[in-house]
C-alpha cells in the first residue's frame, strides 16, 4: 500500500499542488484572501508520517523495499512493455509542454501586477504533467 503511494503520479499531484498552496501562503500572504491561508504543517505532517513508515514498510516487506533514488518512480519500469508505456506518456507530457510555455510566458507577462502568477503557473504545469502521465498508463494498464 504505501510503495503504491509513492509510486502513484497523484501522490506527486498533492505534492505539487499543496506546495504551492503553501508557498503561496506562505509567501504572499498579504495579497492572499484570508480562507487561502494554509500552514506548512499540513503540508509537512502527513509527509512525515509516510516518511517514517517507510523502514516499518521495509521490515514487513524485505523482497519488495522502498529505496531513496533520484530517479522518479514514474521512471522506474519492470519491462519493456513499461518501458514503451513510459515513453509514450512522457511524449504526452512533451506535447503539452511545448503548448503550454508560449502562452504561460505571455500570461506571466501579461498579468505581471499579480506577483504570485508565476507560482500559479508553476503549480498547474506540474499538476496538469503528471495528470497526463497518470491519464496515459491508466488508460493502458
Amino acid at each position: 500500500m504505501l510503495k503504491r503511494i509513492f509510486q502513484s503520479p497523484l501522490f506527486n499531484v498533492m505534492l505539487v499542488a499543496g506546495l504551492g498552496l503553501v508557498m503561496l501562503s506562505e509567501q504572499y500572504s498579504d495579497q492572499m484572501p484570508v480562507w487561502f491561508k494554509v500552514d506548512s504543517m499540513v503540508l509537512g505532517v502527513p509527509i512525515l508520517i509516510l516518511l517514517g513508515l517507510i523502514p516499518i514498510y521495509n521490515w514487513r516487506n524485505p523482497q519488495n523495499k522502498i529505496k531513496p533514488q533520484i530517479l522518479p518512480m514514474e521512471l522506474r519500469e519492470e519491462d519493456e512493455g513499461m518501458q514503451w508505456l513510459t515513453f509514450k506518456a512522457t511524449r504526452s507530457v512533451y506535447v503539452f509542454y511545448a503548448l503550454a510555455i508560449p502562452p504561460s510566458i505571455a500570461i506571466t507577462a501579461y498579468f505581471h501586477e499579480i506577483i504570485y502568477i508565476p507560482v500559479l503557473i508553476l503549480m498547474l504545469l506540474g499538476t496538469v504533467q503528471y495528470l497526463i502521465y497518470w491519464g496515459f498508463m491508466r488508460r493502458h494498464i
